[in-house]
């Protein structure tokens, strides 16, 4: 009955247990647990009632330490109770030996357990030495207790001896707890990730050997070669690692203590008559064997542990150091790090390709000195001056035999080593000289400029003042504004390289040529080996600048002005020098153009006033100094106002009133004219506008407006600006200025014809060619000269030219007009000839536009008397 009631508790235990789901564990722990004790109380029972030997404990304690959850370890322990109880009771015991002897291995278990945590921690690493000396340390200590408790209970029970019993019981318990567990541990247990897995090939020939020996020392029985299978034991550990030195060991056992119960091998040769003692010798054997290959295989497994951590280790740093090294690679600057001995830790491709190295030139671990020496013969840096010293920070720059330059900026760290960076600066270096250089030079032609002229006239004061003698000299090229008129801006450029490079041959490496802007260009001589010759010199530059130059396909000759001046006797200062220059150009181009003068400040008074008031004409243009007069044109018949004609003014502040035939040279000579001119006119058509319908307005040109290709343009872009009709509109322009270039202004008048807009030649008679300006240009009336009209009323013969003039004029279609009329004779004889208009002071001077009154009937005069002057 009692059996049956184990059994069915058993069942309902283990039907349960199928339910959780650690059960397979827990049902396959019972069942070998139940199995375990009920092979062991059957075959291995002594004379105490304690059985020899005790797997059951060392099944137990090893899935308690595999299973992951408490409740299922509660589960095992009372799975592996009733199991027990079950075995006992099979196996014939009493009721109270099955409840004794059942708690007994249960309770150890548990106890061992926990001892195990404590010592080992929550996961036992059986490869570790020192787990393994705990481990050991716990299953001999663990079963002491359990093992007294159940050596009383068998003295009680049956009689038995205590010291006997409790030595058997210990035995045979701690020696389960040391063979069985670690090798369970150690089967469920993952693989070293550090250890190298044994090919099956490995495993078979080690077990191979080991069976054979085995088999060779307990199947005879004359010969003691127990302990000689320790070392067998301790090669699998060293070959196989803790997983098989185990069940080596497992298997030694199971052989030593069958063949022993059987009466074979070595410990059939002690005493006869105590098969305990044998048993007890061979469960030493087994103890000492698994302790030798637990504490062997751990010991490799640490090794293997420790040179896999270093493998692991030195991988890191292996990769770490490609990460650093693609980092320094990455960098835009050149990186070299040198410890506190000066020798080179770290440095990046950037560093090798600055000084054109490669990477086995200048390893980690080479010295500066050497790494100098290496860039050195590498062709690097020079010879001389490349020297570095490593104990200061520093920021330098290095000049490189290639032409690189290169900064470097060097840091001292906290452990004494030094940081240094490389960085390339070249193109910054190039384009700082280039931007200097474009500071300094003119962009087209590669000349010096003022503002590098200047400074080197400073310097050549300087020297003067220790006898060393200068000269300085401004050059003009002559009537260069026709030829970017005639030819275009892009042959002016052109000609201002060809006029360059010929300045560049007439002199010395050491003399500056500079250009000042426009046409303009400057030449500083200063005493070199041999004195200076300004005026050899001068007469060189003339004779070399005249000759042709093909520009657009087309041969030029130009000419060039020079102004010369000497410091100090011409000034002290550059300031002084220059304007003294400027002064000599400008009396060089007053002589006649293609000649060279010298400063005289005596002689070149006057031509210090022109040169003054040329400079005052932009200021005049900023402040609105100009103003309009108008002087009436009349009907030769009848004597109304028929025109105005537009006279240009300028009231200097401090110079008063200047006469237009002061500054109008001047401003056809600096550019002025054109926006000085384009002023009038505009200021003319806008106060034509508000004039009636029948009056014209008559504006003069210059001979640089003729010559301009944009003037019809921007005429055209007046007249609709201030609305006026192109009909209303005479421009009047001198023979001299059509014949400085006579292809451009006819194309010119031709338009101002299209337009709608009349021309008249002012000054007719007085140029060379008057009669061909009649033939040849579209012009609509010539204003008769005055030379022709002062004589009018005493010359016969003048009188005869004046009248053939007109009477040729309206044979051709073209209106006249008798300039200068001053007399009333003049008046008369110039309306009897046939004159369609006159003017002149007689019939009005020029004066301000709201002088005139046009709303005194169909015949407007003049409001102001005659004499006023303006």
């Amino acid at each position: 009955m009692e059996q049956a009631r184990y059994f069915t508790a058993l069942t309902d235990s283990i039907e349960r247990a199928r339910t959780h789901r650690d059960a397979p564990l827990i049902v396959g722990t019972a069942v070998a647990y139940g199995v375990a004790v009920y092979l062991a109380i059957s075959l291995t029972r002594n004379s105490t009632y304690v059985a020899a030997i005790w797997p059951a404990n060392g099944i137990l304690l090893a899935a308690l330490l595999t299973c992951p959850r408490p409740v299922s370890r509660y589960i095992l322990v009372a799975a592996c109770f009733l199991a027990n109880a079950t075995a006992l009771t099979l196996n014939g015991d009493q009721l109270a030996t099955v409840l004794t002897f059942a708690s007994v291995g249960p309770t150890e278990c548990v106890l061992a357990f926990y001892l195990v945590h404590r010592a080992c921690g929550r996961h036992v690493e059986l490869t570790e030495v020192w787990s393994v000396i705990k481990f050991v340390a716990v299953c001999l200590a663990a079963p002491i207790l359990p093992a007294a408790f159940g050596a009383a209970a068998a003295m009680l029970i049956f009689g038995a001896p205590f010291a006997e019993a409790w030595t058997t019981w210990y035995l045979s318990d701690s020696l389960g707890l040391l063979i069985v567990t670690p090798t369970i541990v150690l089967l469920n247990a993952k693989p070293n990730p550090y250890s190298v897995v044994p090919s099956s090939e490995s495993v078979l020939r080690h077990f191979l050997l080991l069976t054979v020996a085995s088999l060779t020392v307990f199947l005879q029985s004359s010969v003691p070669l127990l302990f000689t299978l320790v070392p067998i034991s301790v090669l699998i550990a060293f070959r196989l690692g803790s997983r098989y030195a185990a069940m080596a060991t497992l298997w030694l056992t199971v052989v030593s203590l069958t063949c022993t119960y059987q009466g074979w091998g070595p410990v059939s040769l002690m005493n006869e008559q105590s098969t305990s003692t044998g048993i007890w010798v061979v469960q030493l054997f087994s103890f000492v064997s698994v302790l030798t290959s637990l504490l062997v295989a751990a010991e490799i497994a640490e090794r293997d542990r420790l040179k896999g951590e270093l493998e692991r280790v030195s991988r890191l740093a292996s990769e770490r150091r490609e990460q650093l090294d693609t980092a320094l690679d990455a960098m835009s600057q050149g990186v070299c790090l040198f410890d506190r001995d000066a020798r080179v830790v770290v440095r990046n491709s950037q560093f090798l390709e600055i000084y054109g190295l490669t990477k086995y030139q200048a390893p980690p671990g080479t010295s500066l000195i050497d790494l100098l020496d290496i860039c050195r013969s590498a062709g690097a840096v020079p010879e001389e001056g490349s020297t570095i010293e490593l104990d200061i920070d520093s920021d330098t720059e290095q000049h490189l035999v290639g032409g690189r330059f290169v900064r470097i900026n060097q840091r001292v760290l906290p452990d004494g080593g030094v940081i240094c960076t490389y960085t390339d600066f070249t193109a910054e270096k190039q384009a700082e000289t280039e931007l200097l250089h474009r500071t300094l030079h003119d962009v087209l032609t590669g000349l010096p400029n003022r503002r590098l002229l200047v400074e080197r006239i400073d310097e050549a004061l300087e020297s003067a003042r220790t006898g060393k003698q200068a000269v300085v000299m401004l050059l003009d090229i002559d009537y260069f504004k026709s030829v970017n008129d005639n030819l275009g801006h892009a042959a002016g450029d052109g000609l201002l390289r060809v006029v360059a490079d010929r300045l560049r041959s007439c002199v010395r490496e050491d003399d500056t040529i500079a250009r000042l802007g426009g046409d303009e260009f400057a030449l500083l001589l200063r005493d070199g080996d041999q004195p200076c010759d300004a005026s050899a010199v001068a007469r060189r530059i003339l004779d070399v600048v005249r000759q042709p130059v093909v520009l657009e396909g087309k041969l030029t000759r130009v000419g060039m002005s020079i102004g010369i001046a000497r410091p100090p006797e011409d000034g002290t200062t550059t300031d002084e020098i220059l304007k003294a220059a400027d002064v000599a150009l400008y009396k060089a181009k007053r002589s006649g153009r293609g000649k060279f003068a010298f400063f005289d400040a005596a002689a070149d008074a006057g031509a210090c006033s022109a040169r003054r008031l040329e400079s005052e004409l932009r200021r005049a243009i900023d402040e609105q100094e100009f103003h309009i007069v108008y002087q009436p044109i009349t009907a030769g018949s009848s004597g109304d106002i028929a025109a105005l004609e537009a006279l240009v003014r300028w009231h200097h502040p401090e110079l008063g009133v200047i006469s237009p035939a002061e500054f109008i040279p001047l401003a056809e000579h600096n550019g002025l004219i054109v926006e000085i001119g384009d002023w009038v006119l505009e200021k003319a058509c806008r106060d034509a506008a508000s004039l009636p319908a029948g009056i014209k307005i008559s504006v003069n040109l210059s001979r640089v407006q003729v010559s301009d290709r944009d003037f019809v343009a921007r005429v055209a872009q007046i007249l609709e600006r201030t609305a006026l009709p192109p009909g209303r509109l005479e421009l009047e322009v001198t023979e001299t200025a059509i014949l400085d270039n006579e292809t451009n202004a006819c194309r010119v008048l031709e338009e101002l014809r299209e337009l709608g807009v009349s021309v008249a030649i002012d000054d007719f008679g007085v140029g060379q060619s008057a009669l061909s300006c009649l033939r040849s240009l579209p012009i609509g009336r010539i204003k008769i000269d005055r030379s022709f009209v002062n004589d009018l009323a005493t010359d016969l013969r003048a009188r005869s030219i004046f009248v053939a003039v007109v009477s040729l004029a309206k044979s051709l279609g073209i209106k006249t007009t008798a300039e200068g009329i001053e007399t009333e004779q003049q008046r008369i004889i110039a309306a009897l000839a046939g004159c369609d208009h006159l003017q002149g002071y007689l019939l009005g001077r020029p004066q301000a536009l709201e002088n005139f009154d046009f709303d005194r009937g169909p015949a407007p005069r003049i409001k102001a008397p005659l004499d006023i002057a303006s």
